[in-house]
């Protein structure tokens, strides 16, 4: 039995994440691309259905928890809305928890009315050392693991970046960074300090990083976000993004 791949339109946003946020070792099992990162987050260590898939389901399952078990990590599967319908409720069924459902939202950048304004943020074409301890900094990442983790996926990208940080007399108030591939960027790693937050320094990385990469030939814009994280949702729609589909994680942790 041959099982369905997600739609053209998913599979291609999935691709191109995939190659922003780059794990630190891929395996590819009959369609699925199994993701490992030391366990520094969902998106870079999860199971990733993006392939037409031939052997059966509770084969599969069975196969890529013995490979998460062998990296001492949870084992995490990522579903799209138009993933295989019959994983779903086998992995509800085996323990598995939906965690972090989560949106992807588009935004086509040639119909805009309107220029980004660069406004103050300094922009870099990599993330030299002030950027990155500006993100450690802002987002509160003190372990030696995640921070060395990050350094490693970052290094990976292989395809233009662009970082961007606020600076106001001398501190970092908030920080995003874009990558661009095939004309599409995806916003991502956007932080901003807790007592500067509502101040539209968020909306200030955003349109910076947005005309960046628009005037590096990007052509659509893409990202990823929580329904429940209210006020990006929010600061992402006055931008122009629309909700193009949803995905979500099945997590069951290593039993001890």
């Amino acid at each position: 039995m041959i099982l369905p791949p997600p739609p053209p339109a998913t599979r291609l946003y999935e691709e191109l994440s995939l190659n922003a946020f780059p794990a630190l070792q891929t395996q590819f099992y009959d369609g699925w691309v199994l993701l490992f990162a030391n366990g520094y987050s969902n998106r870079a260590n999860s199971v990733n259905l993006l392939y037409p898939s031939t052997i059966s389901l509770q084969t599969k399952i069975a196969e890529c928890e013995k490979r998460y078990r062998e990296h001492r990590l949870p084992v995490v599967f990522k579903l799209t809305d138009g993933a295989d319908p019959n994983l779903d409720p086998i992995l509800e069924r085996q323990g598995y928890e939906i965690v972090h459902p989560t949106y992807v939202m588009t935004m086509e950048l040639g119909d805009k009315e309107f220029s980004f304004s660069a406004g103050d943020c300094v922009l870099t074409s990599h993330a030299d050392e002030e950027w990155l301890d500006a993100y450690f900094t802002l987002g509160k990442y003190t372990d030696i693991v995640q921070t060395t983790t990050v350094r490693q996926i970052i290094k990976n990208v292989k395809n233009p970046i662009i970082c961007g940080c606020i600076v106001k007399e001398g501190v970092s108030l908030a920080c995003g960074m874009a990558v661009i591939e095939r004309g599409y960027m995806l916003l991502l790693n956007v932080v901003v300090a807790e007592p500067h937050r509502g101040k539209g320094y968020g909306k200030e990385i955003c349109e910076s990083l947005l005309s960046a990469a628009k005037n590096a030939a990007a052509h659509t814009a893409y990202l990823q976000v929580m329904p429940e994280n209210l006020k990006a949702m929010n600061l992402y729609a006055k931008l122009g993004y629309k909700k193009a589909y949803s995905y979500w994680y099945r997590k069951k942790r290593v039993s001890e």
